[in-house]
């Protein structure tokens, strides 16, 4: 065994024996920096304890402010490299020092976006649009811009309930406006599977848009179909782990200019939550829609009509 075993030796090592998906790679590294930014660069695994691992955690808690469920999100990852140091004998003890550290999160309810919400994102970009559409403001730039590609990707997140990183995904050759649907890849995918999701009238009008603009522009069949860069002259600004900036700048703009929070997974939960208030309720469909392997996972996503609550309870008090 080699004493001076390195954390770049053991995260390469990791990586060489699985076979992850970039965007985990990247999730790794940011992981294991953050843990060495605060125990030191100099540190090996073999010089990691209880109390190293305990400080950390009261660090990311207590000090940076950061959530129990990141804390827990950064343990397993580290627990994950301990374990695999473990059992290739890199490290002379058998005993994890990231076990049993998690932290219970509090568990918050899912937020979703009302229809007077959603209105005023629409009224918001529309407004926007038809601005630019007769040139007002257009020398100003603005993370909203252009707002007819924004309203694209804010139709397919709302019609759809795809994640972000399904979003991203998407190539030309995976849209079929022949059949009506998009078909989801497994790298965008949590639970690496494909799936289909249809393309609605309400969709298909500003997607059919965003597909025949590309093919103008040049984009080829295996090209991403999202890609602000062919439509405002900047550079694609993806990065390994299909983070988006621009995607992220949009969200984070178009939240301060409406008042409430507004983001990719809360229309996910919106279209879960809509879907199990129909009068059939079929779970089964939510979940294909969604991608999830198990119906308990879906129904996480579904957040209690409180108004309803409050009619069955009312109907109680009267029997």
């Amino acid at each position: 065994m080699k004493k001076t075993f390195s954390f770049e030796e053991l995260i390469e090592g990791y990586f060489f024996s699985k076979t992850l998906r970039a965007a985990t790679e990247w999730s790794y590294k940011k992981v294991l920096k953050t843990f060495l930014n605060f125990a030191g660069e100099s540190i090996n695994p073999a010089d990691v304890d209880d109390m190293i691992v305990l400080n950390w955690r009261r660090h990311v808690i207590n000090v940076e402010g950061l959530t129990k469920t990141t804390w827990n999100n950064k343990l397993t990852h580290m627990r994950a490299l301990f374990n695999f140091a473990i059992e290739e004998g890199l490290v002379s003890t058998n005993k994890n020092p990231f076990n049993g550290k998690i932290a219970r999160p509090d568990v918050k309810r899912k937020k979703t976006l009302t229809d007077t919400q959603i209105n005023k994102i629409y009224l918001l970009m529309e407004s926007r649009e038809s601005d630019e559409q007769f040139g007002k403001n257009f020398i100003q730039r603005s993370a909203l811009r252009p707002a007819w590609f924004w309203l694209t990707v804010l139709d397919a997140l709302r019609r759809t309930g795809m994640r972000q990183n399904q979003l991203l995904h998407i190539r030309l050759c995976d849209v079929s406006f022949e059949h009506n649907w998009i078909s989801l890849r497994p790298e965008g995918a949590k639970n690496h599977k494909e799936h289909l999701v249809p393309i609605t009238r309400h969709l298909k009008p500003r997607l059919e848009r965003l597909y025949n603009l590309s093919l103008e522009k040049g984009a080829k069949m295996e090209e991403q179909l999202f890609n602000l860069s062919r439509f405002d002259g900047r550079r694609n600004e993806i990065s390994e782990n299909m983070d988006n900036p621009p995607l992220r700048a949009f969200f984070r703009r178009l939240s301060n200019e409406c008042g409430f929070v507004v983001s990719p997974h809360r229309f996910r939960h919106t279209i879960a939550t809509n879907l199990m208030s129909m009068p059939d309720r079929n779970l089964k469909m939510a979940q294909d829609l969604l991608g999830h392997s198990t119906p308990a996972v879906t129904l996480q996503y579904v957040e209690s009509d409180i108004n309803k609550v409050r009619s069955v309870l009312e109907q109680l008090e009267v029997a």
